[in-house]
């Protein structure tokens, strides 16, 4: 195969067993252990089932991104799943054809998919080599022939054990698959062959050809793939392990800190939105595709390495405690901290505001954090009713972060100054207020609740307690398909009015179940014995349409200014 130039980017559409067959390949040594699971491995087998017995030519595995690496071995950037879980199946099949005493099957398969003699070293190498924690024990417990010592290498670590699983998951599978043909031996091995040729050509993927790494990071912001964020946090960690020299185990076990505390969370792609999110504080803004180019310029030697490794180990815990109002950080910030925590998590769920939470949690004294939160809640409530105007607010965030972290801004009054162009006026948030739609039943189950709360005089209304939604309700008064119940409204009136929040209110679980479809007149007792003022002052109106869900709505717009204002009092 002709090799491309290293300017290049190249694609090829090959079968994933023809891919082990004709590269020698290498997982970067520092690149993520064998991490598939048992539901991933069986998938994987079921799927190629499935296409063999639906007489399918050809099934998409997704993309295989290769980088240039030593000599002339391409390393896998992406994908290396994938093939270790292929290699798995092959080397399960080799183990059968052994096992029953056809060396003559097992031994080319061997020879062809998963280990091969080096012509000048006459040494036998594998076709592809896992990272530093896993090849040793992949090449002797999976690619060593059946008889081989090495065959009884115990696991050591949980990708170990991963692998091992993998493997008896595999043996497992085939003999399944034979199960059927009892001991006519013809048979099974028709079959065995049938799924070696699948591999070999039908189970397809896109080959992708890069020529380094940053090629291979922005290629996947392009590629819709499997494992896509955790394929860009392999590269990063790849470049940053790739300078620690000597010091690899440390600078390994800084990055095992972060992900230990990041992976905690339990929420998607954490690790590539926590390394943005920190540069965003470093540089201001950022775009996620300039990640590893900003810690390519950032970290080019061993020093620079350890230290960044450091600042992500010692970082991670404050950007988990954003997502956490039950962490420790907040021990000294007070219930009201916690409360903001949990009120933009659970009520609000914004994200564009998290690089600016994340610099004040780093970077402010406690006292004006406890400030900056509660306000940072106030402008998150606003820009959801005005909108974001764009990249201006992404960008406006971003520059706050950076200025926080760097100390030209040290206090909450000085961010409140920064923002003031940008954060809605009460003009604006009155008027975008008066005039909105919510669709999303959380968000106005919250706006509900806190402007009760500040109907009653709370001193904290924007704090809502944690109400399931099997307690308190959301009711839309004029329903959305208002039939012969409500007459003198069109279809087309209910839908333009139903999710306006003048047309909401708050009520107990048992009596929203009560009222249904019922008619405004019907509707009225129930909403006039609530306890929620809010609610019961829907029932002081004669009739309910248009002019009276605007009404009400202007009525609650004016309370939100108060309730959410700018600067906490």
């Amino acid at each position: 195969m002709a090799k491309q130039p290293a300017e290049e980017i190249g694609f090829e559409h090959r079968g994933i067993g023809d891919v082990l067959a004709q590269n020698r390949l290498a997982v970067p040594l520092n690149q993520r252990e064998y991490s598939w699971e048992e539901g991933h491995v069986r998938d994987l087998f079921t799927d190629f089932a499935n296409a063999i017995a639906a007489n399918k030519g050809s099934y998409f595995l997704g993309t295989i991104v290769l980088t240039r690496g030593e000599g002339d071995i391409p390393e896998v950037s992406d994908g290396q799943q994938r093939l270790a879980t292929t290699a798995i199946l092959i080397a399960a099949i080799r183990d059968y054809f052994f096992n029953s005493g056809d060396k003559l099957r097992a031994t080319p398969i061997e020879q062809e998919f998963l280990l091969k003699t080096d012509i000048e070293t006459t040494d036998i190498v594998p076709q592809l080599r896992l990272n530093v924690d896993d090849n040793d024990f992949f090449r002797k417990f999976i690619l060593s022939s059946p008889d081989s010592p090495d065959r009884k290498v115990k696991p050591t670590k949980d990708s170990h054990k991963r692998i091992t699983t993998a493997s008896d998951i595999a043996a497992k599978y085939i003999q399944e698959l034979l199960d059927p043909f009892g001991q006519k031996e013809p048979l099974k091995t028709a079959r065995l062959l049938e799924w070696i040729r699948f591999i070999r050509s039908g189970a397809q993927v896109i080959l992708l050809r890069v020529p380094d790494h940053l090629n291979a990071f922005l290629m996947f912001e392009t590629l819709n793939d499997r494992g896509l964020k955790a394929s860009q946090a392999d590269l990063l960690k790849n470049h940053l392990l790739g300078y620690s020299g000597d010091r690899i185990r440390e600078a390994q076990q800084k990055w095992a800190q972060m992900m230990g505390i990041l992976e905690s969370l339990e929420r998607e792609d954490t690790t590539v939105s926590y390394l943005h999110h920190l540069l965003i504080t470093k540089y201001g803004p950022t775009k996620e595709r300039e990640i590893f180019d900003k810690i390519k310029q950032l970290v080019n030697n061993q020093n620079r390495s350890l230290e960044f490794l450091e600042e992500l180990a010692e970082g991670a815990n404050d950007y988990a405690a954003l997502f956490n109002s039950d962490h420790k950080k907040w021990n000294e910030y007070g219930t009201t901290t916690r409360k903001n925590i949990s009120t933009l998590n659970r009520d609000i769920r914004v994200l564009q505001i998290i690089p600016l939470l994340f610099a004040v949690s780093r970077h402010f004294s406690v006292e004006e954090g406890r400030l900056a939160f509660r306000m940072l809640l106030f402008w998150s409530v606003r820009f959801l009713f005005v909108g974001g105007r764009g990249g201006l607010l992404d960008r406006n965030y971003a520059l706050r972060a950076q200025e926080v972290a760097s100390g030209t801004v040290k206090t909450a009054k000085q961010l409140a100054n920064a923002m003031s162009e940008v954060v809605p006026s009460d003009a604006m948030f009155e008027a975008a207020f008066a005039d909105a739609r919510i669709s999303q039943v959380f968000r106005a189950r919250y706006y509900l609740r806190a402007l009760e709360l500040k109907k009653k005089n709370d001193p904290e209304p924007e704090f809502v307690p944690s109400d399931e939604e099997n307690v308190i309700n959301l009711e839309h008064i004029l329903p959305e398909n208002p039939k012969n119940e409500w007459p003198g409204i069109d279809p087309e009136t209910a839908g333009a009015y139903y999710n306006r929040i003048g047309n909401m209110v708050i009520l107990q679980a048992k009596k929203n179940s009560m009222i249904g479809n019922s008619p405004f007149t019907e509707k009225k007792k129930v909403l006039k014995e609530s306890a929620f003022l809010l609610t019961s002052e829907v029932a002081s109106y004669d009739k309910w349409d248009v002019e009276q869900i605007t009404d009400r709505q202007k009525n609650l717009a004016k309370l939100a200014i108060e309730t959410w204002p700018i600067f906490p009092k």
